[in-house]
């Protein structure tokens, strides 16, 4: 079923990583709720491909600091989306991107970040809650972003129809490398595939000192901060790219089969990192509650009584 049949809504964006291998994951997620705030997309749908309970929890906390955004993939304030967590296999060490930030404290001794993930129960089955994120959206109103390994989308593939549903609904898929492009085209992924290719636009680590400075607390400043240097900025291209294909930035490469490579323009690299820091570093958008309209009949006049 589609939601609101009326009106299109923004580009509804779902965004699979490995949350915690890099700190351009957390850059990227601050660039796609700030593009959200804009009005320019929907985040509908997050999961993780690292098997780790903090790995989730940081999407959680991500997420309820922009919950003004979060809250329109619902329509209800205030509401965080479910984070879809991959069950299986060893978990992982976790890192000091996601043990820097869930560990910080108050001054009064509480946690800094609240968040719900305490158990695997907590989370949601990743490639059950990608596919349920497509049929929600309104057809070829959606794009897959992929930052870390395919293992979730390749799990979706193998889902009844899951190809058909994709293909309606999705209009590209962008992947953070070449390799995981490439397997997806390899296991049948229906759609246009465009690879990011190596950029040389880092993300740089003064903005602790100037633009993320305006935060008296900020998730993905203190991964930013647990990182101590200037990022990459790959990632952070991938989800540009989802939502402002038409940029001016973003030179797509001939095809070879589905895939096309996205590489940058020179000459807009400045404008760029511009972009990246403004959108990364924007407040969070309260939205207010979407209701719908009571309906309101109009009085009818009365009748008088008949003549007996």
């Amino acid at each position: 079923m589609q939601l609101n049949r009326q009106n299109k809504p923004s580009l509804g964006v779902i965004f699979d990583s490995d949350v915690g291998s890099r700190v351009e994951t957390a850059l990227a997620l601050a660039v796609l709720y700030g593009l959200d705030g804009k009005n320019e997309c929907r985040v509908v749908s997050i999961s993780s491909t690292r098997t780790s309970l903090l790995s989730a929890a940081f999407c959680e906390v991500v997420g309820r600091f922009y919950a003004g955004a979060v809250s329109a993939a619902f329509g209800a304030f205030a509401r965080t989306l479910p984070v879809g967590l991959a069950a299986d296999g060893k978990i992982p060490g976790d890192t000091p991107l996601l043990t820097g930030p869930l560990s910080r404290v108050n001054p009064d001794g509480t946690k800094t970040y609240q968040h719900g993930i305490e158990k695997l129960i907590d989370t949601a089955e990743a490639h059950g809650l990608i596919r349920n994120a497509f049929t929600a959206q309104h057809d070829q109103n959606a794009a897959v972003v992929l930052a870390g390994p395919p293992t979730n989308l390749l799990k979706v593939l193998t889902l009844p129809g899951a190809k058909e549903l994709i293909a309606v609904k999705v209009k590209v898929l962008v992947c953070s490398t070449a390799l995981a492009a490439k397997e997806l085209e390899a296991a049948g992924w229906p759609t246009p595939i465009v690879a990011v290719g190596k950029t040389d636009v880092l993300f740089p680590v003064a903005t602790l000192e100037k633009e993320f400075a305006a935060f008296p607390a900020h998730p993905v400043a203190d991964a930013l901060k647990a990182f101590g240097k200037d990022a990459p900025t790959g990632e952070l291209a991938a989800v540009l790219y989802a939502v402002r294909p038409t940029d001016k930035a973003f030179v797509l490469s001939e095809p070879v089969g589905t895939i096309r490579q996205l590489m940058l323009e020179p000459t807009e690299k400045e404008r760029l990192l511009s972009n990246y820091v403004e959108l990364a570093t924007a407040k969070p958008v309260v939205r207010q509650p979407r209701f719908r309209r009571p309906v309101v009949e109009e009085k009818k006049p009365e009748v008088p009584p008949a003549k007996p």
